[in-house]
């Protein structure tokens, strides 16, 4: 049977920090939905972990949800008969939680039973060929089949709504393995075998409407134009929309001309790889992302003010004699700022050779994998790092989290709308390091009276390290097309067309969206 309306693909993926590898099998893997009167699902899921030896630690677990009609709060989950409070919204994936396991972690060579409960609304939809019956369909969540090892224990069962009879209801593609009547005398359907979780496993079933309650959302109407109208329409349409994609291909023409001399990345980089490339300091992401220089430059200062070896005095970079935990970009820099700060900044001529030395670095290190996954995996860094900082916290710890994941903040090209966003209604303390940026307020280390919200503390920081930055080189906003006319030129008298990707999983029947697999963050 082909349905108009099917739940989403559902995506548990097990997470990871920068530079972790994971490797793991499940031996056994349940999933158990059932189908309310309110056309919700409540889905239970049961799986076993266990950790390849050698490998990272499973520590955050990422479950999809079929649509956004969720609420975290109501989670429930838990590992080993650990409860597990820590579920909120994922930061990774479009639309599911992500559950902590904090001290619950499942360790190399180890195995972790984990569960989660969480139900999703609206889930049940008009059947296309029974207007007197109601449809759904769902598959539970599969694994990237390059961080899965063996086969699996599989179980899936569905459970109907309450006033089920064996009679009435149905399957639809795929046979189930055992049907009952369960102790609720609803009807269950199980399906039951030994396979890999690397690959969606649709199922379906059909019952009477009355069971659930309505309106169910009915199939498409017929057309309420005649094909000669349709036709006429289309003509019109085509003459104007012809001059406007003339119209739209100029200026398209003129915008990428502009990007064009911004675009600083040698255009092999990633093109021959696949996978995703982890564990790049926030700088090399940056340029990774192909975020402007200026902003590469703030992170590198920002790196070297909070490992010690530059301080800031009134707005003046001041070396501190400490080289300790430096990377080779970091010391180049060190090299090429003055002893003693002087009035005159460097020119940005002086620190091109930085940019392209980085640029080769990134460039060894993105070898074999893919340039588009890599750049994903970093925006969800990004993204994640800002749904830490915002989260609710005391003002200690909230300033905290803020010391520790401020350098991905200042990687997003969108710092400064998102940083207005944030919230200013309660103060923060900062990380004592920060408040050297601004001697002004150092009052606030002993929390005394006044304070920054969290909104006024990443200005006033990014602030301060913009006007250091400016101070020490200047015209750092021209670096960019003069880096790149050594990293990236423009070619001559070629032609140099454009490759298209695509999805890396697509849908198996209409109206049903996808999310695919992936290896982690």
């Amino acid at each position: 049977m082909v349905r108009k309306f099917l739940t989403l693909l559902l995506l548990l993926i097990p997470l990871s920090a920068s530079g972790q590898n994971y490797d793991f099998s499940i031996p056994e893997f349940s999933c158990t939905v059932e189908v309310n009167r309110n056309r919700s699902l409540n889905i239970h899921y049961e799986i076993l972990f266990e950790c390849t030896p050698g490998y990272s630690s499973i520590d955050v677990i990422d479950i999809g949800f079929p649509s956004f009609n969720f609420n975290a709060s109501t989670m429930e989950a838990g590992v080993d008969g650990h409860t597990l409070t820590r579920i909120y919204v994922s930061s990774y994936i479009d639309n599911g939680v992500e559950v902590h396991l904090d001290g619950n972690a499942i360790h190399s060579g180890e195995q972790g039973r984990f569960w989660l409960t969480g139900e999703n609304g609206d889930m049940v939809f008009l059947d296309t060929e029974d207007d007197d019956y109601a449809s759904m369909e769902f598959t539970p969540t599969w694994f990237d089949s390059g961080l899965l090892t063996g086969s699996s224990n599989f179980s899936l069962t569905v459970i109907f709504p309450e006033g089920s009879h064996p009679e009435m209801v149905r399957y639809h593609d795929l046979p189930y393995t055992t049907s009952l009547v369960n102790k609720d005398g609803r009807v269950v359907y199980v399906w039951e075998e030994t396979r890999r979780v690397d690959s969606p496993y649709l199922v379906g079933i059909s019952f009477p409407e009355d069971l659930v309650d309505g309106p169910l959302i009915e199939r498409p109407k017929e057309p309420f134009m005649d094909q000669g109208t349709l036709i006429a329409l289309a003509g019109f349409a085509f003459f104007f929309l012809f001059f406007g994609f003339m119209i739209f291909v100029i200026i398209k023409a003129v915008i990428k001309g502009k990007r064009r001399r911004e675009e600083y990345l040698p255009p092999k980089l990633g093109l021959e790889g696949s996978g995703i490339r982890r564990g790049l300091t926030a700088p090399l992401a940056a340029l990774l992302l192909e975020e402007k220089l200026d902003r590469v430059f703030v992170l590198v200062l920002f790196g070297l003010l909070k490992k010690g070896s530059l301080r800031l005095e009134d707005g003046k970079l001041m070396k501190t004699g400490s080289t300790e935990g430096l990377r080779s970009y970091e010391k180049e820099l060190l090299t090429l700022l003055p002893e003693v700060p002087s009035a005159k900044p460097l020119p940005a001529e002086k620190i091109k050779d930085l940019f392209l030395e980085m640029i080769k670095i990134l460039e060894r290190k993105m070898k074999g994998f893919s340039l588009k996954e890599s750049q994903e995996y970093y925006l969800s860094v990004i993204e994640s790092a800002w749904n830490m900082v915002a989260a609710d916290r005391s003002a200690e710890k909230a300033g905290a989290i803020l010391g520790d994941r401020f350098q991905w903040l200042l990687a997003d090209g969108k710092f400064d709308s998102r940083v207005r966003k944030l919230s200013s209604d309660r103060n923060i303390l900062l990380p004592m390091y920060m408040y050297g940026y601004f001697p002004g307020n150092a009052r606030m280390i002993k929390g005394s009276t006044g304070g920054m919200n969290l909104s006024q503390a990443c200005s006033q920081v990014a602030g301060a390290l913009e006007v250091s930055a400016g101070n020490a080189v200047s015209n750092l906003t021209k670096l960019s097309s003069t880096v790149t006319s050594k990293s990236n030129p423009i070619p001559v008298s070629t032609y140099r067309g454009s490759s298209g990707g695509g999805c890396a999983c697509a849908c198996a029947c209409a109206g049903c969206a996808c999310a695919c697999a992936g290896g982690g963050r």
